[in-house]
């Protein structure tokens, strides 16, 4: 009886960090993070072997770590949430007795004998193994790909020199096996992790919703004199107390000269009646973000010149969401919202592209410029008006707007995911004045 106890105790601590939560029915099944495995070792020729490990805990200070996030490919691949974890993956296969496996992940959860088949190719490892096998799959290898987020630049500042952990890294495996070549791995995955399944377009939506939740509660708290941090407060309260992991970056709050400032984030300014607030946020949720941005005005109703400007960057949005389709690339959307807003007379206050991926990483990675059906996409056109700039009326300086929404490519087009967040200037105005 305490063998089968011990067997059943096992077997539901990897079943459970292999990605599934007891009360999360929208997370990734199991079977779908093995599909991801297969569709990355299937890719790899028989010479290659790709190696990846966990994420460090960021520290705040010498004992204390910022609360723990998975590193973005290690997630997508294992939907495990610990560190101390490794993978490897040889299409060559390594093993005994006639036994060869293919995918190797290594953990600390089982005793060190344990190895527990997972898959008809795949099997877990307890990580005191890694190195022994390791070493015995780079024998034979011509290309190793290296996933690994302590590999990285470090800044000695003290002798003013820049140190590159990974070339290191790589120089001294070349040097140990003379006929290897050691590369990056991230772009390896971008094919994969740009089309989005159904699971993770579920857990983008529930973000979604979290995010909306958030930015309702701080449309409707709004008003003069209040702090840009208490709007960041009111939007963290909702997503937290529906489920969100963490916001998927700080939060940007920026009203009056601040929503000038693209990625500002100290949101510790006082705002004042007249003034317009960019709020550009995100849930993460189960893994997987959500990009929305929305501009309001501090006082519940826009001026005659923000609303001016407001339309034209609402029109802008509309008219890229009209050309997104499989097959156009990230700079027709770009183009069409340069010919939207210079039409208007506004295109020298264009200030960045209007979009990029979203998924596991709020900036999400992909192969290339081209839209496929399945990848989720931000459009998000902005205006902004410097405080000295005197080639425009006074009323319309020292602010800027942007409207961002998240669209799924789809077959026939595209389907605006955060399509019930208002946008429109009569709706925001209407939800503000519900305090």
């Amino acid at each position: 009886m305490r063998r089968r106890l011990i067997f059943i105790f096992v077997f539901l601590s990897i079943f459970f960090e292999i990605g599934f939560s007891q009360d999360n029915f929208l997370g990734i099944s199991q079977d779908e993070y093995s599909n991801r495995r297969q569709n990355l070792l299937s890719s790899l020729d028989s010479g290659s072997v790709v190696v990846m490990r966990s994420g460090d805990f960021k520290m705040r200070s010498n004992d204390v770590a910022y609360r723990y996030r998975q590193e973005s490919n290690f997630l997508y691949l294992t939907g495990w949430r610990s560190q101390n974890r490794y993978i490897i993956f040889t299409p060559a296969g390594f093993g005994t007795d006639g036994k060869r496996n293919n995918v190797f992940l290594f953990t600390t959860s089982q005793e060190e004998s344990t190895q527990t088949k997972i898959g008809t190719n795949e099997i877990i490892c307890n990580i005191s193994r890694f190195q022994e096998i390791f070493k015995s799959v780079l024998t034979n290898a011509k290309t190793l790909y290296i996933s690994a987020p302590d590999l990285q630049f470090v800044n000695d500042w003290l002798n003013d020199k820049k140190i590159f952990l990974d070339k290191n890294a790589k120089k001294e495996l070349e040097q140990q096996y003379p006929n290897l070549k050691v590369k990056n791995a991230l772009p390896l995955f971008g094919k994969f992790r740009e089309i989005k399944s159904e699971a993770e377009l579920r857990l983008m939506q529930k973000s979604i919703e979290l995010t909306w939740n958030g930015l309702k509660r701080a449309m409707m708290n709004c008003q003069p004199d209040k702090w840009e941090y208490v709007l960041q407060a009111d939007i963290e309260y909702e997503m937290m107390r529906g489920g969100a992991d963490f916001p998927s970056w700080t939060p940007i709050v920026g009203s009056g000269e601040n929503s000038l400032i693209l990625h500002y984030d100290d949101n510790r300014r006082q705002m004042q009646a007249g003034d317009l607030v960019v709020m550009d946020v995100g849930a993460e949720y189960d893994g997987y973000a959500c990009d929305i941005t929305r501009t309001i005005p501090v006082s519940g109703k826009f001026t005659k010149a923000q609303a001016e400007v407001y339309d034209v960057v609402l029109r802008a949005q509309e008219e890229i969401i009209k050309i997104v389709k499989p097959g156009i690339t990230m700079k027709d959307m770009d183009a069409k919202a340069k010919e939207v807003i210079t039409q208007a007379g506004y295109g020298k206050f264009i200030r960045h592209g209007v979009t990029h991926p979203v998924g596991i990483d709020v900036h999400d990675i992909w192969a290339n410029d081209t839209l496929r059906v399945g990848m989720v996409m931000t459009v998000e056109p902005g205006i902004y008006f410097p405080a000295d700039a005197d080639s425009i009326a006074s009323d319309f300086r020292g602010f800027g707007i942007r409207i961002e929404d998240d669209v799924l490519v789809t077959t026939s087009g595209c389907e605006v995911m955060t399509k019930d967040v208002p946008k429109e200037i009569e709706e925001i105005e209407k939800l503000m004045k519900k305090k």
